[in-house]
């Protein structure tokens, strides 16, 4: 009997241990993305599909194993700086997006901007003609809870043939995981 209980407290040891070891989850509030483009997109299904981002993140080996931290996220109505949730959701942080550009290939906006020429062409290459594709441009800003300062911001661009829908959604996705690292870089 005594081999057994010895060996259940040392499990219990080594799970208490563990349970020190992991990372406390980072509660990052998510505002609706302000559109600042001249196109139309829907900002709350682009925000919904950052979170779900933010989801497949949390599923990852490094934070099911406790090795990284993870990140609870919370939905914000707005995209006001002092949104009362963030208090009443004790947010650490929160991320504000602005899509500040969308370009289409046929505009006359891509035109007046310097493009890069490449020289010699890969058969097949969808990337290979830089007229034929769209782009945007989301900036991101992460906050401190409390404090009106940026924490830290960035930019993300895209170049594709998708619609403009899917080009942002691919810059939620972009976004969401850069805004992870340099969160838990700092945390």
């Amino acid at each position: 009997m005594r081999p057994l209980s010895a060996l259940l407290s040392s499990i219990l040891l080594m799970s208490f241990a563990q349970a020190q070891n992991k990372p406390e989850p980072i509660r990052l509030c998510v505002s609706t993305l302000q559109n600042s483009s001249r196109n139309v997109v829907d900002a709350t299904w682009q925000r919904n599909q950052m979170m779900k981002v933010f989801e497949r993140i949390n599923k990852s080996k490094d934070v099911t194993k406790g090795k990284a931290a993870r990140i609870e996220t919370v939905l914000l109505e707005s995209n006001s700086e002092t949104d009362p949730a963030v208090r009443e959701n004790n947010c650490q942080f929160i991320l504000h997006t602005n899509l500040t550009e969308v370009i289409h290939s046929g505009s006359s906006d891509i035109g007046m901007r310097p493009r890069s020429t490449q020289i010699g062409n890969v058969g097949g290459d969808p990337r290979a003609n830089g007229s034929d594709s769209n782009g945007a441009t989301v900036e991101y800003r992460v906050m401190q809870a409390g404090i009106l300062e940026e924490w830290t911001s960035g930019v993300v661009t895209e170049h594709d043939q998708l619609s403009d829908e899917m080009l942002v959604s691919r810059l939620m996705d972009q976004t969401a995981n850069r805004v992870a690292s340099e969160l838990r870089e700092h945390h």
